[in-house]
């Protein structure tokens, strides 16, 4: 609970960024030249930050989560289990967030798409 404030932003930052371009991608005509080096650099360095930023959150919430990491490792628990509970929570995430990225990006291109 405490890392859903500090990984959701990013997370929802990214979404709308992945969002954009995959509606962006799919009103774009193969034949039009309206995407140039600049536009492409521009969407680069816009989602490298955003995905930076969603990184560094992340290792700010395991970060957070030490004391309790390695209360648990005291306590007896095998890393193998605490490492399967990181990967269903991202496992989760994407499974939540990937498909609901992919509705609104396809909901947002409808209107421009006629």
């Amino acid at each position: 609970m405490e890392e859903s404030h500090r990984v959701g932003r990013p997370l929802g930052v990214v979404c709308a960024v992945a969002s954009a371009a995959y509606a962006a991608a799919a009103l774009h005509d193969a034949d039009a030249t309206d995407f140039g080096p600049l536009s492409v650099i521009g969407a680069v360095v816009v989602a490298g930050c955003t995905v930076a930023t969603l990184l560094t959150a992340a290792v700010e919430a395991k970060h957070a989560r030490t004391d309790t990491t390695d209360a648990l490792l005291r306590l007896g628990a095998p890393p193998t289990t605490l490492r399967a509970a990181a990967a269903l929570r991202a496992g989760a995430l994407l499974a939540v967030f990937g498909p609901l990225t992919l509705v609104v990006a396809q909901l947002a291109s409808l209107p421009l798409a006629r």
